[in-house]
């Protein structure tokens, strides 16, 4: 039981890490004005309404990446129902991805893009982890 959550806590650390390095990236290439704040919701969203088509193609890279990378680490550290754990990662990855995703106003073609890359990158995670040989 141990394992389990630990490798369950152990693939969302490494999903959310994946998906940080990359929004430092996006960040350094466009960065947030100054007469902009991060708490309003209307200025987050004139910020990303205003990002160009490379920096959302970035985002999405992020999403899948770190869904691919959480599940499949969680399920290389699980003994036992490997995939089930991968999947759960995945979920917990892909609902935070989806909060996030529908708070702002994002472009409809990359939510819809996102969302299904997301979900596809959590399952191909926890498949291809789960058939590694680990001791």
């Amino acid at each position: 039981m141990g394992r389990k959550i630990l490798s369950i806590l152990a693939g969302i650390g490494v999903g959310m890490l994946v998906i940080m390095v990359f929004r430092v990236v996006i960040l350094s290439y466009y960065p947030f004005p100054d007469e902009l704040t991060w708490q309003e919701s209307s200025d987050m969203n004139i910020y990303f309404n205003g990002l160009p088509d490379a920096a959302f193609v970035m985002i999405i890279a992020s999403h899948g990446l770190g869904a691919f990378f959480g599940t499949l680490i969680t399920s290389l550290i699980s003994r036992n129902a490997r995939f089930t754990n991968g999947i759960i990662t995945g979920s917990i990855i892909f609902a935070i991805v989806f909060v996030i995703n529908f708070t702002y106003d994002f472009p409809v073609l990359y939510l819809m893009i996102d969302t299904f890359l997301t979900a596809i990158a959590a399952f191909a995670g926890s498949a291809f982890g789960k058939g590694r040989k680990v001791r």
